[in-house]
């Protein structure tokens, strides 16, 4: 057989090797993987997914505390953002003591002597209890880190709720690197693997309910569409636990005083490996007087201490009491002087007996003259005593008990008027009753 030839029979057999090894090669099992892989092994990952579940057994979801929820709405118009200055991410340390300066925009950085901790700023160390700092120069956090071993170590910083809440907004928390003296493989997250920071329960948390609240960097987005988990975490409290999809801080209930475990888990349950992924917390049993902001209820000047803003003026009480205005009124405003009130016309002595009493005193009455009517008219005699008795000109004896009318005679106006005397007009017989003068026999 030539060379030729041989060659290829060799082509012939290396094919029908090739095509044995696809074909047993696609009819392997797809692994499905937790944080991505083939789009053929979706329906396979749907079946073994693992479902969020809520609290069981003695805990119970509860709603934050009243003055939790006032301080939410009043930080919920900042939009914070930490951004980390120095020293970069990935740096090789060379001093075990060494600072790192951040950035902090739109928050507000708090602490009062009374009421305690408000909005701040928390730092993590790989897995240790949060560092807490409220306290900035020029929205620049310049924090001195303690002794860190030598090695590599992972620093996540957020923004945080007076009661330790993390934001969870775009921005409002970074993780970096930092390794001291030498970088160890192995001890570390890899750069893009999911890894877990717990927040709370921590040294805020103090009776019920209990704060439970975590960061998963580099955590898949999911629940996009149905059947899409990526990840779950599991929390047991007391051997009580569920599972959550999402970074959403709990409020429980029934916790009592045990630990908190946290377990990080691909979709289909299994743990993601390898550092601070499975953490426990034991929340410390503090004493003395609960948290501010455990209340049902803050006041505006106890929320402005907390947020460390002006503290608003307190609006004066109304007065029960009427004001009394002491002001003049003006010459616009006097009241008129009331006009005098004419005295009533004196009606005949002869019709109506109580017209024969007028009463005066030493003021002068002005008369108006009037004639008198015909049939009263008595001719004037130089004496009138001499004058017969008639029924209008009764005997001398008779005037003293019951004076007679006369008609006086007409009066001569005076220079000048007196504006506020009475004034009278009388007629018939009553005339006879004054002097010519005006005044009262």
């Amino acid at each position: 057989m030539t060379a030729s030839g041989r060659n290829h029979i060799l082509q012939r057999w290396l094919a029908a090797v090739m095509v044995l090894l696809i074909s047993v090669w696609s009819a392997a099992p797809v692994q499905a993987w937790p944080w991505g892989g083939d789009q053929n092994s979706s329906r396979a990952r749907e079946d073994r997914i693992v479902d969020a579940s809520a609290p069981t057994g003695r805990l119970q979801e509860v709603s934050p505390p009243g003055a939790v929820q006032q301080l939410q709405q009043a930080l919920n118009r900042h939009q914070p953002r930490l951004t980390l200055i120095s020293p970069n991410d990935g740096s090789l340390l060379k001093n075990r003591r060494t600072s790192i300066e951040i950035q902090v925009e739109d928050w507000p950085l708090a602490e009062d002597p009374q009421l305690g901790l408000g909005a701040h700023v928390a730092l993590q160390i790989d897995d240790q209890t949060p560092l807490r700092f409220s306290q900035a120069s020029e929205g620049r956090l310049s924090i001195d880190l303690p002794d860190l071993t030598p090695g590599s170590h992972r620093f996540s910083a957020y923004a945080a709720m007076p009661w330790g809440e993390a934001v969870k907004s775009p921005g409002a928390s970074i993780q970096w690197r930092l390794d001291l003296l030498q970088e160890l493989i192995g001890t570390q997250p890899e750069q893009d693997a999911p890894w877990l920071a717990v927040v709370s329960p921590a040294e805020l948390g103090r009776g019920e309910p209990l704060l439970i609240d975590w960061l998963i960097w580099n955590a898949p987005l999911q629940n996009l569409r149905e059947g899409d988990g990526r990840w779950r975490l599991r929390i047991s409290v007391n051997g009580d636990s569920f599972l959550a999809d999402r970074q959403d801080a709990l409020w429980l209930k029934g916790a009592g005083n045990g630990g908190v475990q946290m377990e990080l888990l691909d979709g289909m349950g299994e743990p993601i490996t390898p550092v601070f992924n499975n953490q426990f917390r034991s929340p410390d049993a503090l004493s003395g007087e609960r948290p501010i902001w455990m209340q049902s209820k803050l006041s505006d000047e106890q929320i402005a201490r907390l947020l460390g803003e002006a503290i608003p003026e307190p609006t004066p009480p109304a007065k029960s009491t009427a004001v009394v205005t002491t002001e003049q009124p003006t010459q616009s405003e006097q009241p008129a002087a009331p006009e005098p009130q004419p005295i009533p016309t004196v009606e005949d002595t002869t019709s109506t007996p109580d017209s024969q009493s007028i009463t005066g005193d030493s003021d002068a009455v002005q008369l108006e003259p009037q004639p008198a009517p015909a049939s009263e008219q008595v001719t004037e005699s130089p004496d009138p005593s001499d004058a017969k008795p008639t029924a209008a000109n009764p005997p001398k004896s008779e005037r003293t008990s019951q004076p007679k009318a006369i008609a006086a005679p007409p009066l001569a106006p005076e220079k000048e008027s007196n504006t506020n005397a009475p004034t009278s007009s009388l007629g018939g017989s009553a005339r006879e009753l004054l002097n010519a003068n005006g005044t009262q026999r």
